[in-house]
């Protein structure tokens, strides 16, 4: 595992070329909070386009502008494929609502276990 960077909603690391993003804000997320997460994962993919897992078992609200930001394309977001860990009862119907109305532009999976995210997201690893 290496460097842990802070984000404005929670912690971000790479682990065997993934990107993980751990969410332990349950306050509003903002479309500032995206745009700032977005270039986090730039800055510790080093430019490589990288899948992620999402812990968002935590989350409380995502505005809508928030969700787009984290919707964008491969291009723009760096990840070609996300996949989300849920928890609760609102953190999956966060996850849905976002696949629904965001329609992301990479493969996103909603999952309960973190080792069943991991390894979806290595099926999406790009090799160098």
């Amino acid at each position: 595992m290496g460097k842990r960077l802070a984000t404005p909603i929670g912690e971000m690391w790479m682990d065997d070329g993934i990107l993980w993003h751990r969410i332990s804000s349950s306050d509003k997320i903002t479309e500032d909070d995206a745009r700032a997460v977005v270039e986090l994962v730039h800055e510790l993919g080093e430019g490589q386009p990288r899948p992620a897992v999402v812990d968002m078992r935590a989350i409380g609200f995502a505005t809508a502008a928030a969700r787009r930001g984290f919707a964008g394309s491969p291009e723009t977001s760096n990840e070609v494929a996300t996949a989300l860990i849920v928890g609760s009862t609102s953190s999956r119907l966060m996850a849905e609502t976002f696949l629904k109305i965001s329609k992301p532009n990479r493969p996103i999976g909603v999952f309960t276990d973190p080792a069943d995210a991991k390894d979806w997201a290595k099926l999406h690893l790009v090799n160098s």
